[in-house]
C-alpha cells in the first residue's frame, strides 16, 4: 500500500508543478536573473507549494492507515503549512522583511518542538543525556536554521532536490533496518514528492522551488529528524551527518559574511557551491557531485554511528572535516568576483 501512496505522491507533485509553471507563464510571474543570480533566463518560481502539498496528502493517508501517529503528524503539518505560508507570501513580495519571516520561522519551530513534548534524550559520546530545557532550545535553533539554511542553499538547478532526495533515501534505509516502527514511509513521501517537482527543476529548470519549497523541506527534514529522536537518536545524529554539504558550506558562508559585517538576508553569490556552479553548464555537475558526497562519503560515516560502531561526535567530526576543508577552499562566503 504504501508504494501506492508514494506513486500518488510522486504524480501529485508532478501534476500540481505542471499546473503552478503554466500559471506563472500564462501571468508572467517569472524570477527575473540579476547580477546575484545563477541562472540567466527568467524563469517560474514557486514549484515548492507541489512538493509541500504532495506531502502533506501522503501524511494524511499514513495518519489514516495509523502508519504515523498524531503528535508526529501534527508536528510536520501544522508549523510546516506555517513555514509553507510564510514562503509563499515572500515568494509574493508581500511579506519581505527578513525580521518578519525570521519571527515566523521561530514561531513554527516552537509549535513542532512543543507538540513533539521537547527535544529526547540524545546519545552523546558513550552515554544517553537528557539536557531538558536547554535541549528545546537546542531543537528550536535546530529547525530555524535547517529551515533557513536550505533557503540560502537554494541556489542552482537540482541542488535542493538532489540533496533532500539523497539524504532522505538514506534514511529510508537507516530506519527499515534499525527502527521497528514505520517511520521509514515518512522519509519516503518526501522522496515522492521531491521527484515529482525534480523533474521539472532538472537543468536547465523549467521552474524553481521558491522559498515556500525550499524552507519547507528544510524545517520539514528537521523535524522528521526529531521525530526520530524519539526512539532512534543515533539515526537523528546520522541525519546531521548526512546534510553536511548544506550545513557545512552554510555555515561557513554565514560566518564569513558576518565577520565581514555584511548583510547576511541580502541575495548573494558567496556559497561555495556558487563559485563552483559558475556557469549554468555547471549546474548539474555541482548536484551529482553533491549527491556523490553524500551517498558515498557521508552515508557510510553516518551508517557506522547507527551501527554503534563509532561515537555520534566523532562521526560528525570525521565527516564534516574534509567538507570543511573544501568550504574554505572554495571560497564559501566570499564574494565573487
Amino acid at each position: 500500500m504504501i508504494f501506492l501512496i508514494v506513486s500518488a505522491t510522486i504524480t501529485i507533485s508532478f501534476g500540481v508543478t505542471h499546473f503552478v509553471r503554466r500559471n506563472a507563464i500564462k501571468r508572467k510571474k517569472f524570477d527575473i536573473p540579476n547580477d546575484r543570480s545563477s541562472h540567466k533566463n527568467p524563469t517560474p518560481r514557486g514549484g515548492g507549494i507541489a512538493v509541500a502539498a504532495a506531502f502533506i496528502f501522503g501524511l494524511l493517508a499514513l495518519l489514516i492507515r495509523r502508519d504515523i501517529d498524531r503528535e508526529s503528524f501534527y508536528a510536520i503539518v501544522v508549523p510546516g503549512s506555517l513555514v509553507a505560508i510564510i514562503g509563499y507570501l515572500d515568494d509574493l513580495g508581500r511579506v519581505t522583511a527578513a525580521r518578519l519571516r525570521l519571527i515566523g520561522h521561530f514561531v513554527a519551530a516552537v509549535i513542532a518542538v512543543y507538540i513533539l513534548g521537547g527535544l529526547p534524550p540524545m546519545t552523546l559520546f558513550s552515554e544517553t543525556i537528557d539536557i531538558g530545557f536547554v535541549g528545546n532550545i537546542i531543537a528550536v535553533l535546530f529547525l530555524v536554521w535547517m529551515l533557513n539554511l536550505f533557503n540560502f542553499m537554494d541556489g542552482i538547478d537540482s541542488i535542493t532536490g538532489v540533496e533532500a532526495l539523497t539524504s532522505c533515501l538514506v534514511l529510508v534505509f537507516f530506519l527499515i533496518n534499525k527502527s521497528e516502527t514505520e517511520l521509514w514511509q515518512v522519509p519516503a513521501l518526501l522522496c515522492g514528492a521531491v521527484v515529482g517537482f525534480l523533474y521539472f527543476n532538472w537543468p536547465p529548470a523549467k521552474i524553481f522551488l521558491g522559498d515556500i519549497g525550499s524552507g519547507f523541506i528544510g524545517f520539514t527534514i528537521g523535524v522528521i529528524a526529531l521525530v526520530i529522536a524519539k526512539t532512534q537518536p543515533l539515526i537523528t545524529w546520522a541525519t546531521i551527518i548526512l546534510l553536511g554539504v548544506f550545513i557545512v558550506d552554510a555555515t561557513v558562508t554565514l560566518i564569513r559574511r558576518l565577520i565581514n559585517k555584511q548583510q547576511i538576508s541580502e541575495a548573494h553569490r558567496s556559497h561555495a557551491f556558487q563559485h563552483l556552479a559558475n556557469s549554468a553548464d555547471r549546474h548539474l555537475k555541482v548536484s551529482l557531485s553533491i549527491a556523490a558526497v553524500n551517498i558515498f562519503w557521508l552515508a557510510p560515516i553516518a551508517w557506522l554511528v547507527v551501527d554503534q560502531r563509532i561515537m555520534p561526535i566523532v562521526g560528525v567530526a570525521i565527516s564534516y572535516a574534509p567538507l570543511l576543508v573544501l568550504a574554505v577552499y572554495f571560497k564559501a562566503g566570499k564574494t565573487a568576483s
